[in-house]
């Protein structure tokens, strides 16, 4: 359980530099990121629901834990939403840059 914790923690670092590095014309990234991001999020929601489990492993709060969880959560809600507004908008600009030809 604490090895996919583990894993869990490193997918969540590796999506934040990948978002680091979001521009707003890398519009395929911002799809596949705002795809991953919810699929991540849910699964820190999962987390939080188990926390009770994860805080007799590693001897921590529970209060404590279920914040931690929950940041992770909310910050790959708002990289979600955000990856998908720059995707959503370089959609639109790729449209209409072919009606103004």
């Amino acid at each position: 359980m604490l090895e996919q914790l583990q894993e869990d923690i490193k997918q969540y670092n590796d999506k934040k530099e990948i978002f680091d590095r979001l521009n707003p014309e890398d519009i395929e990234l911002a799809y596949d990121l705002a795809k991953e991001c919810l699929l991540l999020a849910d699964r820190w929601n999962e987390i939080m629901l188990n926390s009770a489990k994860y805080c007799t492993l590693i001897d921590t709060k529970k209060t404590s834990f279920e914040n931690w969880a929950y940041h992770k959560y909310r910050i790959l809600m708002t990289m979600h939403e955000f990856s998908r507004v720059v995707w959503r908008q370089g959609k639109e600009e790729y449209k209409n840059g072919f009606i103004n030809e």
